[in-house]
């Protein structure tokens, strides 16, 4: 899953950019966002029944009507709704706000921050999709391999490494590796560059041929035991 990271002024037009930059991603794939409020709370209807559950403690409290959906959670963690949203094959997640986050960053009017682009118009971020930064997760990635290989079994394996970039290199080596392998019709081998106490996931996702017996998968497991921490 993309992260496009949005940042500015209130007032810079982020909004703006957002509601077009959205138009065009999801021609390409599922497309999410995600906003801080920051300035303000959001408040939910007092005295509604979707309300009263949360209060009690509902975590989610959803509410369904004819046009849509909405889920009310107690937690705040911006990483845990990253993983929810990647988990539910979600392809972009364009972020407004979190200004603190090391994300790579679209800058709307100034700010004293890094940045990957200021002032674009929304080509340029289009054009640039593949440098903004990526968020996996095994229930992600398995649902990627699976939705574009359609049949056959699913293999997975996650880990965690200290070496973020020992592992980079290793998943990158063993995706090339066995891009033609007749014994698979697809991997994905990643490591989250986003990571909690400096272990970064590692994760592993294998489409194999029905007359494999999992012999390529132990393969695989055995290069990257080397540089991972079960």
């Amino acid at each position: 899953m993309k992260i496009i990271h949005i940042a500015g002024w209130s007032g810079s037009g982020k909004t703006r950019f957002i509601v077009e930059l959205c138009s065009h991603l999801v021609r390409q794939g599922r497309t999410a966002t995600i906003k801080h409020i920051a300035s303000h709370h959001s408040t939910l209807p007092k005295g509604k029944d979707t309300t009263l559950h949360f209060e009690a403690g509902a975590d989610p409290a959803i509410g369904i009507d004819d046009e849509k959906t909405a889920v009310c959670f107690h937690d705040i963690s911006l990483d845990n709704k990253l993983n929810l949203l990647s988990d539910i094959g979600v392809n972009f997640a364009v972020i407004e706000g979190f200004k603190r986050r090391p994300f790579k960053k679209v800058l709307i009017g100034d700010l004293d921050c890094e940045y990957l682009l200021k002032d674009p118009n929304v080509g340029d971020v289009l054009d640039m999709l593949d440098q903004f930064d990526d968020w996996y997760t095994l229930s992600g990635l398995m649902k990627e391999l699976g939705d574009a290989q359609g049949t056959g079994s699913i293999y997975s394996w996650s880990g965690y490494t200290t070496d973020y970039p020992e592992a980079l290199i290793l998943c990158n080596n063993i995706e090339k590796e066995y891009a033609t392998d007749s014994r698979i019709s697809g991997i994905c081998a990643r490591v989250q560059k986003w990571a909690k106490d400096d272990r970064h996931p590692v994760f592993i996702v294998m489409a194999v041929n029905s007359t494999d017996d999992g012999t390529v998968f132990s393969e695989v497991l055995s290069k990257v035991s080397s540089c991972t921490l079960q």
